[in-house]
């Protein structure tokens, strides 16, 4: 089936929320830019505003949930992250892979923030607790999505190979919508998600893990298994 892709840009001037984040990265000269795809439209705008109020901006680009490279990439030449958008997903999850500040200029509300160290340590204490699950289940559940750009069957496969080394039970599952009740009728004790690792914050009956978390997961394992 044939798709067709079309850009639907936020038509409201992200500069004001911008402004009001001026106060926030008053002790940053080099500031990475950084958003969505709503937003990308607006980004040159914001690289000229900023320079009009003495500043360097880097421009980073678009991240996805799944993609943090455009961040990582121009992380060695900034003192902090701007993020043009909404939500605090995206940002978060900036913050966590990354030791610079990061604040949000939000065009839908016209409001400034930052990402503070408590929301990092509650992440990752969360982040914590499904790993801890997760270490007791004996069967795991691989999660495929069929969606364009989120489909790796190929990482899906790796990690499938990888828990049959540590002595677990594997099956995969795909499909297009990927959420807790698509889920609960398979006798699975955790989760393995390959799709947007969003979906990890939903609320699942069993453990989810994102493949960074199986990293840790395999690390812990094979450390029990030495002792």
């Amino acid at each position: 089936m044939k798709k067709i892709f079309v850009p639907a840009y936020l038509k409201k001037d992200p500069l004001s929320a911008v402004e009001k984040a001026l106060y926030l990265l008053e002790d940053y000269d080099r500031i990475g830019l950084l958003t969505t795809a709503q937003h990308l439209n607006s980004l040159q705008r914001v690289m000229e505003f900023l320079q009009s109020r003495d500043k360097s901006p880097v421009e980073g680009g678009q991240i996805l949930g799944c993609n943090q490279e455009n961040a990582q990439r121009i992380e060695g030449g900034v003192d902090c992250f701007l993020f043009i958008g909404s939500g605090r997903f995206h940002p978060l999850w900036v913050a966590i892979q990354s030791k610079k500040p990061v604040f949000i200029a939000n065009p839908y509300s016209d409001s400034a923030d930052r990402i503070k160290e408590e929301e990092k340590k509650r992440y990752i204490k969360k982040r914590r607790g499904r790993i801890m699950k997760a270490l007791e289940a004996e069967i795991f559940g691989v999660i495929i999505s069929t969606k364009t750009g989120q489909f790796d069957i190929e990482k899906a496969a790796e990690i499938k190979n990888r828990l049959i080394s540590l002595g677990k039970e594997v099956f995969l599952f795909a499909g297009s919508e990927i959420n807790p009740g698509n889920l609960l009728p398979f006798k699975v004790d955790a989760w393995v998600n390959t799709a947007c690792p969003r979906i990890v914050d939903d609320v699942f009956d069993k453990p989810v893990i994102n493949p960074q978390e199986m990293d840790i997961l395999e690390g812990l394992l094979k450390g029990s298994e030495s002792h």
